[in-house]
């Protein structure tokens, strides 16, 4: 199950420094990968254009990652119809597997 990030300046800062990211190329809009690590926030850092290449970035590290969206160089939450395609990505890439049981 995904949760909201509930606290996403935690999730953008590095012992409560923000992190800010400097491009030479100007995108108003690129998705991050992050995730849980030994009870710290840690992100991929890279400028990602869509949701999807975010996931597959971040996928590798473990059950506990999650994708956030940058707007004009503000971290924000996913909106519902990108957490929707997020969901999708994840029930394609890691197929939940259903016990057989017996009739």
């Amino acid at each position: 199950m995904l949760r909201r990030i509930s606290n996403l300046k935690a999730a953008t800062s590095l012992n409560g420094m923000l992190l800010e990211i400097h491009s030479e190329v100007p995108w108003t809009l690129h998705y991050e990968g992050a995730w849980t690590d030994s009870w710290t926030h840690r992100r991929c850092l890279h400028h990602h254009r869509n949701l999807m290449e975010a996931a597959e970035c971040v996928f590798p590290e473990g059950p506990a990652w999650y994708v956030f969206a940058v707007e004009n160089g503000t971290p924000r939450e996913l909106t519902d119809a990108e957490e929707s395609s997020l969901e999708e990505f994840r029930r394609l890439r890691h197929p939940l597997k259903r016990a057989q049981g017996k009739s």
